[in-house]
């Protein structure tokens, strides 16, 4: 009888592995980051899973975040109807951005609720009596028949004071929510480890850090951990396909694919276990294959929004603008007309000596021609309030030199001011003071600011006089929510007339202007009229 046995049974191993090798398929895994709002990239991605789906069922769908929030697709649903549009590719699994957070926790928990994907996130914990509790799992393990990989979601620190720092902090203005700036890495490695325990056979970190933020950046993860397979980042908007070691020595690939679908991301895990990574231009993707079901999403959505963000409010003799001619970004660094526009807006209808307004705040040119509602939502929209504040010249003093702290580096923080106006010496180096948090906190011995000046009349300018008390008037998130670092926390709030919505500024002070803006007054060639370097 043994005999016989023996080749019955050889029989069923070889059965078994050869079933084993046919579930045993190529998986792939596409991506992407900082979507911000363009949602013909959903058609995109959406149209390379269906594709995928043809050659293997192992496909999912996941991003590094910043999906929310970036034009008025966002902004006047508050990020509702970008769910509905991912919920029809549909996503697997997503990691939080620091835009994720633009419509405040609350809103941000309820819009990842309705998600049909996978909320990851290793680093976000509320403050309590122990470690903290995370609000989301750290990650998740998917099953793609023999094979498992774990999604790690990793949050950048800096969004307790990119978004609004008040969002994270109670009545009291502590600060009960930690993105554990000093211990990123170590929430990282925990998560790693214990995926690896379950089984995961891949890695993938969902990174929203940036390559470009030491100490705590996608580069700077990579080489303090192990067991990490696949960065996946977002946050700096950089195109990034390179592989680099881990604490270990092992290689790593690190992968960006820009912003707003400037390229879509394809990891493919192969039958016999190696990883393929390529980068798509959009434009290569057949456009008879786009998924009807996203297109007539988004068609739907955008047919609710036509009749309002078509809206004729005004006209501009001049391109106000927010890059050079080389189409690199300058708004953060440079002083631009379309700055300068913004800045009389907040002065003019919102009533202060002095108006304020940062890069980080200016999303979008003006183009010459009609100006329409919704070109300045796009300028606009993050949903802020208008805001007054007083504070002394010197309190004023050290604000701004945050604004200049990072110069000739671009920074959100920047500003440029109505009725205020000054210079640096960029060779002295920023002595600026920061707490834990990163926070403003004062300043050192040494100042870039060389030469301060008001405007006390019609072009009449004085010094600022340390002693003096001004008024400031700008936005809600830079004035009272610690935004831009919290450059203004040691103003004092003064009390408003009416509630008044960010683009509702613009439109008032278009109709100050005869609804048109002159290119006599906003000329595109400034010359550092408000923002001069010695």
């Amino acid at each position: 009888m043994k005999p016989r046995l023996l080749p019955f049974f050889l029989t069923c191993i070889i059965v078994i592995l050869t079933a084993g090798c046919k579930r045993r398929q190529e998986v792939v895994i596409l991506f992407e980051n900082d979507i911000h709002c363009a949602v013909d990239a959903y058609v995109d991605i959406a149209a390379l899973r269906d594709s995928a789906l043809q050659k293997t069922p192992y496909v999912s769908v996941v991003s590094s975040g910043d999906f929310f929030q970036g034009d008025i697709v966002g902004s006047l649903s508050r990020g509702q109807y970008i769910v509905d549009i991912m919920n029809t590719v549909p996503y697997d699994v997503v990691t939080l951005g620091n835009h994720e957070f633009d419509y405040g926790i609350a809103r941000q928990r309820q819009l990842c609720g309705e998600l049909t994907a996978d909320v990851v996130c290793c680093n976000f914990s509320r403050h309590s009596k122990d470690d903290g509790e995370l609000l989301y799992a750290p990650y998740v393990i998917r099953k793609y028949g023999p094979v498992r990989v774990a999604f790690v979601g990793i949050a950048t620190p800096s969004t307790l004071h990119t978004s609004t720092p008040t969002y994270f902090m109670d009545s009291t203005g502590q600060v009960i929510y930690d993105f554990h700036q000093t211990n990123t890495f170590v929430c990282v490695q925990q998560a790693v480890n214990e995926a690896r325990q379950k089984g995961a056979d891949y890695v993938i970190a969902l990174s929203h850090l940036g390559d470009d933020t030491p100490p705590v950046s996608s580069p700077d993860l990579i080489t303090a951990t192990r067991g990490i397979d696949v960065v996946m980042d977002g946050h700096s908007h950089h195109v990034l396909h390179r592989r680099m070691p881990n604490a270990e020595g092992q290689p790593v690939w690190l992968v960006s694919t820009g912003s707003k679908g400037k390229c879509l991301g394809e990891m493919v895990i192969l039958v016999n276990g190696d990883i393929r990574i390529r980068l798509i231009d959009p434009m290569t993707i057949d456009d008879s294959a786009l998924p009807k079901r996203v297109t007539d999403k988004i068609a739907y959505i955008e047919s609710c929004l036509d009749s309002l963000v078509n809206k004729p409010v005004g006209y501009s003799e001049v391109n106000l603008l927010d890059r050079d001619s080389q189409k690199v970004r300058i708004i953060r660094w440079k002083e631009t007309n379309l700055s300068d526009f913004a800045a009389d807006a907040m002065r003019a209808v919102g009533g202060g000596q002095i108006g304020v307004i940062h890069g980080g705040g200016l999303r979008a040119p003006i183009d010459t021609g009609t100006i329409t509602l919704g070109e300045l939502i796009s300028l606009f929209p993050f949903n802020n309030r208008l805001a007054k504040v007083s504070m002394t010249g010197q309190q004023l003093l050290d604000a701004m030199e945050v604004s200049v702290a990072t110069y000739p580096i671009e920074s959100g923080d920047f500003h440029i001011c109505s009725g205020l106006r000054y210079c640096i010496d960029s060779t002295i180096p920023s002595s600026v003071i920061w707490d834990k948090m990163k926070m403003f906190a004062g300043v050192g011995e040494t100042r870039r600011i060389v030469r301060m000046e008001v405007e006390v009349a019609k072009g009449r300018w004085c010094p600022v006089d340390p002693d003096a008390v001004y008024s400031v008037s700008g936005l809600n998130y830079t004035l009272l929510s610690g935004g831009a670092s919290g450059m203004f926390r040691y103003a004092k709030p003064l009390p408003m007339e009416e509630d008044i919505k960010d683009t509702e500024v613009l439109l008032r002070y278009l109709h100050l202007l005869g609804d048109t803006i002159r290119a006599s007054q906003y000329p595109e060639d400034i010359h550092e009229h408000r923002f001069e370097v010695r």
